[in-house]
């Protein structure tokens, strides 16, 4: 897909026409319930249209008060009979986990010129797109924490605030993206603009990044309902559990589309991994149960993110919220073994995050019609997910796009895969500039679509992937109707010997790669002692270079001493010079129970990536008992002994490593590009730029 959005191209539809007639700017609405504003500020971006900010405290649905902008473009559209009424779409900006309103705010239409470039209030005015975008309850101005400052000497507490606490049945705590509260409010606000006539209340949609990415699954997955905060049905199954969308004064609202950056389908998965998530592709295993057994915890992310609550929001006072309690939450996944199996809070815990409230994987899917095949909603959706993100891997979007398209092969569901996300990811300017090219593509066809994506056409592609840009990679773009659909071979290397780990390995690489102490392409020198005792296997690259272009499959029989253990993967390519770059990671739980000795033949996939193996490298993989900091070692002493490995490696073949020119040309493919089909070389513009962990 190629950009052709237009200056007001999203609202130009049928029955609609753009002028620039009010190039003044319009009146900010009233919207029910503020407390404060609003207050109106006129901003004209370069090369784009003139828009009036709008800026507002509001009581959401719960009456907790929340930060509000609303982006409103001064440019008119009239009406072409017999359409009388023609408001604007409205985007729905959802902020990542300790960002504010202003993540996706610009005064350009190229924004930071990465996450928010092209993708912005200021570039969606120029459309003529009204923006929502506002900080999530619990978090800064609404009802979080700010800190002292030069410009708020003061700062701001929910503590001293009493519009946090004035209201019977008010929550003003973070919720953790709970569909229940978090997701409402996106819903609730968008519907006072509804009834103050702003926006478009059939034409909505709605993106966000990391913690914002998540939601917008949600609202895709969530057929036009609310989640009312009365449902304790982890399930997501109970009818009674959902109401219409609607506004405040009874409008019945829809969203068009969702475009979800870099997040997670399954919060479980992405902060316990236990291993057995899989894509099925080129012989993965199939995909597992992601609570059972109880996973490793992401340590330092988790650290890390719990740190940042503390700092800038509202957490529930311990015990307050059975179903927010995070204070009470944390200790108990951070104490590790034997409490994951016999403290009776985790269940609890693992229902509540892993379940229909918080993870787009566990919503049920709707009904299919006898008539036509497919469910009578299908909203659009457009996921951009990181490969080289170790927050929220690959797998959570493949994960999802398998289950739609086995829902409806024809499901209205596209993907696009790079070097964006959380650290690792050096989320280069021409990879987000292709991102958001696609994006708005994606965009413009389900505004214009008739309901819910249908008879949209954007190639026969649904899957397009962006080659990492690490030192040594060049970006290569590459297109499939599948992930599974575009390597050209699968590349099998084994180990028979037996090689031994324990649970007391040290962990001088695992502090190398940590991706929180650690940003960028993660490598490990040659002078970094190795963590012993651990498995390793190498293998040359000496046939012909290859792009990895998924997931690596893991096969090993593994006889463990002990009942609990966690078994890390670690693939690496390791240079000339002897600098070994991760490519990609995984762990995975082993839990026995009460056996002393047990041997199982396990069966795993890492993290996907598209990584180019050059002639002259090394492919090494690591398999170690402990990946601190990471991932939390395991409090339970054990051993292995690990044999019969094998590794498979999806891959698009290159040049012959026997070819003269491969020096010159060390990733050509065997086949000229325009011989392959989706396949398409793309410029490189590297630009450094190093992401807060969110």
């Amino acid at each position: 897909m190629t950009a052709s959005i237009t200056l007001a191209g999203l609202a130009v539809l049928p029955g609609t026409a753009a002028t620039h007639a009010r190039a003044a700017g319009f009146p900010c609405p009233t919207l029910t319930g503020t407390l404060v504003g609003p207050a109106s500020t006129q901003i004209s971006p370069a090369s784009g249209a003139p828009f009036t900010l709008c800026t507002y405290r509001v009581r959401t649905f719960d009456g907790t008060p929340l930060d509000v902008d609303v982006s409103i473009p001064n440019i008119a559209v009239t009406c072409v009979a017999p359409k009388t009424v023609c408001p604007p779409p409205l985007m729905i900006f959802q902020s990542g986990w300790s960002d504010d309103k202003t993540q996706f705010e610009s005064n350009t239409l190229d924004g930071d010129g990465t996450l928010s470039y092209h993708w912005n209030n200021a570039w969606f005015a120029s459309q003529d797109v009204v923006s929502l975008n506002y900080t999530p309850r619990g978090w800064f101005d609404s009802c979080g924490k700010v800190a002292p400052s030069q410009s708020n000497p003061s700062g701001y507490s929910y503590a001293n605030d009493s519009t946090c606490s004035d209201t019977t049945g008010e929550e003003s705590w973070v919720h953790l993206y709970d569909r229940r509260w978090e997701i409402h409010d996106a819903q609730y606000l968008a519907g006072l603009l509804v009834d103050a006539g702003t926006v478009d209340p059939l034409r909505i949609a709605t993106s966000g990044d990391s913690g914002g990415g998540g939601p917008s699954w949600d609202m895709a997955l969530s057929q036009n309902t609310i989640m009312k905060t009365t449902c304790t049905d982890s399930t997501g199954a109970d009818a009674s559990c959902y109401a219409p969308w609607t506004s405040p004064n009874g409008t019945a609202m829809r969203l068009v589309a969702a475009i979800p950056h870099y997040t997670w389908t399954d919060l479980v998965d992405a902060l316990l991994n236990n291993g057995t998530a899989s894509d099925g592709y080129n012989g993965a295993p199939a995909n597992g149960n992601h609570q059972s057994p109880v996973g490793v915890d992401k340590e330092s992310y988790v650290d890390g993110l719990y740190a940042l609550g503390l700092a800038d929001a509202q957490y529930a006072a311990p015990g307050a919220d059975p179903t927010a309690d995070l204070q009470s939450w944390y200790p108990i996944v951070q104490a590790g073994e034997p409490g994951y199996d016999t403290n009776p809070m985790v269940p609890t815990i693992l229902q509540q995050v892993g379940g229909a409230f918080r993870s787009p994987i566990a919503i049920p899917l709707p009904p299919v019609s006898l008539q036509t095949g497919k469910p009578a909603i299908e909203i659009p959706v457009f996921s951009i997910q990181g490969f080289t993100d170790p927050l929220f891997n690959g797998l959570h979007t493949l994960d999802m796009f398998n289950r739609l398209k086995a829902l409806d092969s024809a499901y209205p569901v596209w993907t696009f895969f790079g070097d964006v996300g959380h650290s690792y990811a050096q989320n280069p300017h021409q990879v987000w500039v292709q991102a958001h090219a696609e994006a708005n593509d994606f965009l413009t066809a389900a505004m214009a679509a008739t309901p819910y994506g249908q008879g949209m056409s954007l190639g026969e592609s649904a899957v397009t992937v962006v080659s990492d840009t690490c030192a040594g990679q060049t970006a290569v773009t590459y297109t499939g109707t599948t992930l599974a659909a575009i390597p050209t071979s699968v590349l099998t290397y084994s180990s028979a010997a037996a090689q031994n780990t324990t649970s007391a390995a040290s962990t001088a690489e695992g502090a190398s790669i940590d991706p929180i102490a650690n940003s960028g392409c993660p490598q490990v020198s040659a002078s970094t002692p190795a963590d012993a005792p651990q498995a390793t296997y190498s293998f040359s690259v000496t046939t012909s270079s290859f792009t990895l272009m998924g997931g690596p499959v893991v096969n090993v029989a593994a006889n463990l001493a002990g009942t609990n253990a966690e078994l890390a993967a670690r693939l690496y390519d390791v240079d000339p010079s002897g600098t070994e770059w991760v490519v990609s990671r995984s762990v995975v739980r082993l839990d026995e129970g009460t056996a002393p000795t047990t041997t199982a033949n396990l069966a795993f996939e890492l993290w996907p990536n598209a990584w180019q193996f050059q002639c002259g490298h090394t492919i090494k993989l690591e398999l170690t008992q402990v990946d601190a900091p990471t991932w939390r070692p395991d409090n339970e002493s054990s051993s292995m002994t690990l044999s019969n490995l094998s590794l498979k490696l999806p891959a698009v073949t290159g040049a012959s490593c026997l070819t003269a020119n491969t020096a010159e040309s060390p990733l050509a493919p065997l086949l000229p590009l325009a011989a392959i089909p989706g396949v398409v070389a793309i410029a490189l513009l590297r630009r450094r730029r190093r992401l807060s962990e969110r």
